[in-house]
């Protein structure tokens, strides 16, 4: 697929390739993992990038960006989850969008087959993600009230997400590749205009223009503000 397309041309080649509603369902997904690799990045771009990024984020607004990290990191968590959550949930049985729709989709039952051990891998890489999103990012868990022995959260890292989105991209190429679609780099996926590289940009502009103005003041270089070095 060319990068010419809009998303309208992208779903009608994957319903042309997999028929409906497989080709629609598959459309729908290919859009949210896309999305939840741009949301990673983003997150990488800002928090795990290098030493020298972090210390621009310390000196421009500390206190906001230790709130950032904390949300976005939530939010790649709850993608996660959303992702890989049974087909129906509660007790009014709502419809989702998830990867365990793509199963029962795919009429060719060894390629059926060979998708649901794959979902059942990525969902196995996400339940890290789901007890934290389970005990502490959609209800809070009681805490001990009587001396008790609270069982602590699931272990949650960068590499447990890396591990979980390569999961998701085995399936959604597998799928692709099965209907005689190309793969596709989610993880290469390029931001918009206007994200984390312009805003770092920004930041470095405005926190060397505040210590210009410092040495401007005649302020000893000992003393002046952190800067983006």
């Amino acid at each position: 697929m060319g990068d010419h397309q809009s998303s309208d041309d992208v779903r009608a080649s994957y319903v042309a390739a997999m028929g409906e509603p497989l080709g629609a369902v598959y459309h729908a997904l290919w859009h949210q993992v896309a999305l939840l690799h741009l949301r990673w990045n983003s997150y990488r771009g800002l928090f795990a990038a290098s030493p020298q990024t972090i210390a621009l984020l310390n000196s421009a607004a500390p206190a906001f960006f230790f709130d950032t990290e904390r949300i976005m990191w939530e939010d790649v968590l709850l993608h996660l989850c959303r992702l890989t959550d049974p087909p129906q949930v509660g007790r009014q049985k709502r419809e989702t969008l998830t990867l365990k729709r793509l199963p029962p989709l795919v009429e060719d039952l060894a390629i059926r087959a060979e998708v649901q051990r794959f979902v059942d891998a990525a969902d196995q890489r996400t339940q890290f993600a789901r007890d934290w999103r389970n005990r502490r990012l959609a209800h809070t868990e009681l805490p001990p009230l009587f001396g008790e022995i609270q069982r602590p959260l699931a272990i949650a890292s960068r590499e447990h997400v890396e591990n979980a989105l390569a999961a998701f991209r085995d399936v959604m190429n597998l799928v692709s590749r099965s209907y005689g679609q190309g793969i596709v780099g989610y993880e290469h996926s390029i931001g918009p205009l206007g994200g984390v590289e312009n805003l770092l940009a920004r930041l470095r502009d405005g926190v060397e223009s505040r210590r210009q103005r410092f040495r401007d003041a005649g302020v000893p270089d000992f003393l002046l503000p952190p800067g983006s070095e």
